[in-house]
């Protein structure tokens, strides 16, 4: 669809912050079309260059790798830990404490 007054529409949403409705009523156009309107000339795919150059410039390598490697193996530690003691529990209360009881099979 090609409207006559696009560029007078993204100029009152843009630089009069108009909304969508009174933008409709004043160009005679339902909210959809403006709506339409807005987001195709504000929404321009980036070739995908862009965005992997973007990602890499947003993301730097942290400095503090030895950090991250110790927080790492207390994290995987403290997993076993915990899997450790489920299985302790299981074998003194004779049951399955990772397993759900009473659970109903969903249709």
């Amino acid at each position: 669809m090609e409207y006559k007054n696009v560029s007078a529409i993204l100029y009152d949403h843009n630089e009069g912050g108009l909304g969508y409705r009174i933008l409709a009523e004043k160009y005679g156009i339902t909210r959809d079309q403006v709506h339409r309107i807005v987001m195709s000339k504000h929404n321009k795919p980036k070739k995908a260059r862009e965005i992997v150059r973007v990602v890499k410039e947003e993301l730097p390598i942290p400095d503090d790798i030895n950090l991250l490697k110790k927080e790492l193996r207390e994290a995987r530690l403290k997993i076993e830990l915990q899997d450790f003691m489920l299985d302790i529990s299981s074998k003194e209360l004779g049951i399955d404490l990772r397993k759900k009881h009473g659970t109903r099979q969903s249709k």
